[in-house]
């Protein structure tokens, strides 16, 4: 069968060349249904009697060696909530996404693979003159968000965090996809402190070092600066579960900057892995110890609105970790071992990555589980529309021809 040969080509998934093939990629599609169906039928079966809560979480440039599950009693790597939360939940050990960020998240918002979304036009200053409605970067105007679909399931839609998945229009923005509120930033990335974006004076047209922190309908005047920004984007998403009802089924992307570069990190943070010699690695080991603090955070906001016993918890990197020194970018300081590449490859290290589910909509026989099949990324869009009892057809697009 045709679909055999991602698996027969030399090296198999691991060699760079497959992801490049048309026909490989339909059966990676095949394959990647197949498991994520596997994956899933259980928590859609589970689901069937009352809408369980989701709670959608996307971990930025997370290398597969710097997490406490993958690397057991290493003190490099401090992750004890996920680490908790991997053994009440399943493991997905062949989650694969696209290999650097924006593609993977207009993905996962959109259900495509990113060779259908976002490939190769994702800096938010594209544009394309030959296209002057619809020829900007992220996902396409015309096609429906996930959380679209959630919200007419009945879903309140909140996101915060990185976005990067468009920001031409309102229609590209998190609440033209769906979002009822958003509190986060638009671009790749972004001073941890002053949330300014750090090459926007290199832009030929963009005038000056330009600050990139939104509230839903305009710019979070008085909030840049004012504190580290994880701990800002904590606070949200604490806020909007704190005022949620929870007869009402919740739809919750929190998005993390963390670990993307620059690699900065509160200096009490930092002197926890003061042992460390390497500055690069002694503070990408912060930022992974502070991200795994700030989800135990709102997990334990889950647990004591009596969210969390019909909560999906859904966990995953947008790649693999970066191990790159870039201009303007920096240092990326992560480890991928035992797998071959990092992010911006398409070895594995750049494409498989951390991901697990959890929460009481798992059902008990799954919990502590390891599964092997093979999950993409975008099959997170079908997947959540069958637990919300929607349809996955994106009509939209469609009638756009997209």
């Amino acid at each position: 069968p045709f679909w055999l040969k991602a698996l027969r080509a030399p090296g198999g998934l691991r060699h760079p060349n497959w992801a490049r093939d048309p026909s490989v990629w339909a059966a990676m599609r095949v394959l990647t249904n197949l498991g994520a169906w596997c994956a899933v039928s259980s928590l859609v079966r589970a689901a069937a009697g009352a809408k369980p809560h989701v709670l959608l979480v996307l971990v930025d440039d997370w290398g597969w060696n710097n997490v406490g599950y993958h690397r057991p009693g290493d003190a490099e790597v401090a992750t004890p909530n996920v680490d908790a939360l991997v053994k009440e939940g399943i493991e997905l050990d062949r989650h694969y996404t696209y290999h650097y960020c924006s593609p993977s998240r207009s993905t996962l918002q959109s259900g495509r693979l990113s060779v259908h979304v976002a490939y190769g036009f994702d800096d938010p200053m594209l544009r394309s003159k030959t296209d002057p409605d619809g020829g900007f970067s992220g996902i396409p105007r015309n096609m429906t968000g996930i959380a679209e679909k959630m919200r007419s399931a009945g879903y309140r839609t909140h996101m915060t965090g990185k976005w990067d998945a468009g920001m031409a229009s309102w229609e590209h923005t998190p609440m033209g996809r769906g979002y009822e509120t958003f509190f986060g930033y638009y671009h790749h990335a972004e001073d941890y402190w002053t949330q300014r974006l750090s090459d926007s004076d290199l832009k030929p047209d963009v005038c000056g070092n330009i600050v990139d922190l939104w509230n839903t309908t305009g710019p979070a005047y008085g909030a840049n600066g004012t504190a580290y920004v994880e701990e800002m984007f904590t606070a949200n998403t604490l806020r909007i579960l704190d005022q949620h009802n929870p007869a009402e089924p919740l739809f919750m992307f929190h998005s993390f900057h963390l670990m993307h570069s620059p690699l900065q990190i509160p200096e009490e943070w930092e002197q926890k892995f003061s042992f460390l010699a390497n500055p690069y690695r002694r503070k990408y080991a912060a930022m992974t110890h502070y991200m795994d603090d700030a989800l135990g955070k709102i997990v334990q906001k889950f647990k004591d609105k009596g969210m969390w016993d019909n909560t999906l918890m859904v966990v995953s990197s947008d790649n693999g970790g970066p191990t790159y020194n870039l201009p303007v970018i920096g240092y990326g300081a992560a480890s991928n071992v035992p797998l071959k590449g990092s992010k911006m490859s398409d070895w594995e290290g750049g494409i498989r990555v951390n991901a697990f589910v959890s929460g009481g909509a798992v059902p008990p026989e799954k919990r502590g589980t390891k599964l092997e099949d093979y999950i993409h990324m975008a099959d997170w869009y079908r997947t959540f529309c069958a637990i919300a009892g929607v349809d996955p057809t994106d009509g939209r697009a469609a009638k756009a021809g997209l």
